[in-house]
Formats: C-alpha cells, structure tokens, sequence
C-alpha cells in the first residue's frame, strides 16, 4: 500500500486541484479521497479537471465533500482543498456510489447507496468511508441505513459549509451532489484501525428523554429539556452554547460507551431543545463539559485507541467536528499536531471538519462497538502498508 497526501489554498478551483493532482501523481492512486471549501461551490467542475489533468489518468476514484476547512500533514486551513491518494497495486477492489433524497429519507438513501456500493466491490466490503450532505441529513438515519447492509467498520462525517449551515456538497468523480450521501468501499486485506474520542466527560444526575423525536427534546426528568440541563449545569444554555455544550447519550443507561448530541436551536417558549442529529424517546442522557485541555486529550485518547493494531501506520484519515475547531479557536492545527505526533512523525494525513461524525468505537482488544453518529467528537483511522 502506498499513500501520499497533499493539498492547495489557491482560490482558483483548477489550480488547486492541478497542484493536488500533480503531488500525487507519483503514487499513480487508484483512490484519491479529498475535501474542498464551499467557496469552490461555483467552480466544482474545474476542482476535478485540475485533478485529472495533474494525475494524468481518467482511472481514479475520485470521492469527497465540502467542509469547515481541510486537515492536511502540511497544512490546517480555512479555504481549499486536501486530499489522500491511495495505492494498493490492484490489491483493494474499489467501488463508489451515491444517492440522493437523504433530507426526504437518510436511512433509504444511506441503504440504497451501501448496497450499489457494495455490489461493486465483488465481495463483501471490509472498509468504508462515509460522506452525506450535512444541512439536510440525518446522520442516525444514515448510520442505521449503511449499517444495514455493510457488517464491516464504517466511518466518516457530515459534510459542511464554512459555518454557514445552508448547503454543502458530496463530490464524487466529477459530480456535485445536494441532498446526497456518498459511500466509497473497498474489498480485500485493506490494514486500518478506527476510533473516536472527544474530550467531554458527563457530570450531574442521568436522565431519561420522556418526549421527543427526531432531531427535538422536549422534556427529560419530568421538566423541559433545557431545563434539565440548566439544573445540571447551574446556568441555563444561550446562543454560545449552541453545538459545544452536549448531552452524552446511552443505548443502555449502563453502557460504557456514550455518544454525544449538541443542541442546535433553542427554542425559549416551549423549552424544547433541536439537536444535531436523532435521539430517540426513552434514551438515557447526562449533561456534559469540557475545558479546552480536555478536547485536546480526546485527540490524543482516540489515538491510543488505534494503537494495538497490528501494522505498521502509514497514513491517516481524520474527521473532526467543526464545533471543537471553532470551540479551540484554530484553523484544527493543533488536533493535527497532537495526531502526527502520536503516529510517530508527518505521514500522508487528510481530513476536514465535518457538521457531524460517524464512527464506532475501537475496544482495547480490537473489537469494535456498532457505529455511531456523534458531534463535537475526533474520528481518526490509520492506515497501513
């Protein structure tokens, strides 16, 4: 397997995806997976014939979305584009699908596309990466539907739009889909291990959602929902708190493992609470708090959780929510600069910060949970040789 990442800050679409193109020609990828700024949103077309004409090759899968900016091992930024080429020497069969209707139905959609995907790989797929329009999905719906046809690890993000919550894109080989998600598989002996952290530790009394649906709380304990997470935190929620102060959530309520949920909109009148993403009536919740020392630490905790993996690290993927980088104040540098570190050095590294994170968790023993769907949450996967 071989890998090498690059990216460009060009605000010329073509130029950019000529100079990513032109980096990782040297590799010949068969896969390049890649994550642009919204602001290329008229120019999309000209992002991928500048990768094509810097690749030379009409033969790559080109698969990727917008964010809030783009990780890469030589840069963080705001504006542009970065991406990882992949190389197996005809080792991986890989297959890219998409679907539309996502805000209609994100579990039809996310399961019509895992199928197409996974008809193309020949054999069951043993990797998959994730990407769905993150101002109309539902990313729970979209964890349920992939998860009902892939039985392997899957992991990904909601794409984004510089934090302007109206529209972002699912690109793949040379199409802007709205309304979409995208699934690229793989079949064969593909060495990668995932995990997610995030830093925040539950506090206070648990509580059970009495009331709600979809993406709304209405009341846990008996009261409203931000009344419940007023009394736990002693003051109540305002505009600022608005997805980075989340609820921890519990298919069980003695689960080791917890995902978390952000609140969207507030809304005073009723007391109910939107949140990013589905939790259902009935599941078991606990306010949560971080400093910015503890959302550093979920970096590195997700790091170690790839550690006992059995393969040398060769490169990275990393999906990070938008709300840490803005919560952190940076461009995402320093999640960046602790992950690096944690795999020994500057290997090929791409990612984006995403408007939601899917993922399951690594278990000390390398078993995994089920996938999740979580906000304000680090994913990383690495990637052998």
């Amino acid at each position: 397997m071989r890998y090498r990442s690059a990216s460009s800050i060009s605000t010329d679409a073509y130029l950019a995806g000529l100079e990513i193109g032109e980096s990782l020609k040297e590799i010949s990828p068969e896969t390049v997976i890649f994550f642009a700024s919204i602001s290329y949103e008229r120019n999309f077309a000209e992002l991928f014939d500048g990768m094509r004409d810097g690749l030379g090759s009409e033969d790559a899968v080109l698969f990727g979305g917008t964010g809030d900016g783009f990780y890469e091992t030589s840069q963080t930024a705001n504006y542009g584009a970065s991406a990882l080429g992949i190389h197996s020497g005809g080792k991986i069969r890989w297959s890219a699908a998409s679907a539309v209707g996502v805000e209609e139905d994100s579990f039809l959609a996310a399961r019509s596309c895992a199928l197409a995907a996974a008809a193309g790989t020949g054999s069951p797929p043993t990797f998959a990466f994730v990407l769905a329009d993150g101002t109309k999905a539902d990313g729970s719906g979209i964890v349920a539907g992939v998860e009902s046809v892939i039985g392997a690890p899957f992991f990904g993000g909601l794409t984004g739009d510089d934090r302007k919550f109206k529209r972002s894109r699912v690109l793949l080989n040379g199409a802007e889909l709205e309304n979409a998600v995208a699934i690229l598989a793989a079949s064969g002996e593909i060495p990668f291990a995932v995990n997610a952290a995030s830093g925040w530790t539950p506090i206070g009394a648990p509580g059970n959602i009495e009331d709600g649906e979809s993406g709304t709380i209405r009341r846990i304990n008996g009261m409203t929902a931000q009344a419940f997470m007023k009394e736990q935190l002693g003051k109540p929620l305002g505009e600022a708190d608005l997805g980075i102060v989340p609820l921890a959530a519990y298919r069980q309520a003695d689960d080791e493992y917890f995902f978390l949920r952000t609140p969207s909109h507030l809304d005073r009148e009723s007391g109910a609470i939107a949140t990013f993403g589905s939790i259902e009536a009935g599941t078991a919740v606990r306010v949560c708090t971080a400093t910015r020392p503890d959302v550093l630490d979920g970096v590195l905790r997700a790091a170690e959780g790839v550690e006992a993996r059995g393969f040398t690290p060769a490169a990275a993927l990393v999906v990070s929510c938008a709300g840490r980088k803005w919560l952190l104040s940076d461009s995402g540098k320093e999640e960046v600069d602790l992950v690096l570190s944690a795999f020994g050095g500057k290997i090929p590294m791409a990612g984006f910060p995403s408007f939601g994170e899917i993922s399951p968790f690594r278990k000390p023993g390398g078993a995994y949970t089920q996938t999740f769907f979580h906000n304000v949450t680090f994913v990383v996967c690495l990637l052998g040789e």
